[in-house]
């Protein structure tokens, strides 16, 4: 049985109320704690990519911007990181 049943996230802003959440930022750092217990932060772009891609609705996850925001919305935010890293991986014609 997981440590947690579930995580209450009342007290805390939700990221979807946020328009155009800084998700690829670099002083955003995403926080994930899994149903047993374990955290894992990220940092880097593609530290977040594999957070959220391994992030399920059992999972509580958080980021930090300095303040601290519910990820309510996980399909959304791994569709914005997505789009940074696609963003960041296209070279400019500049």
């Amino acid at each position: 049985m997981p440590r947690f049943a579930e995580f209450d996230v009342e007290g805390l802003r939700k990221s979807s109320a946020v328009a155009d959440f800084p998700w690829s930022e670099t002083w955003v750092t995403l926080i994930r704690v899994d149903a047993k217990g374990v955290v894992r932060q990220a940092k880097s772009l593609t530290e977040k990519v594999s957070l959220l891609t391994v992030a399920s609705d059992k999972d509580l996850v958080i980021a930090s911007c300095p303040e601290i925001y519910a990820v309510d919305d996980l399909s959304a935010a791994r569709a914005a990181i997505r789009a940074s890293a696609a963003r960041e991986m296209t070279p400019s014609l500049g």
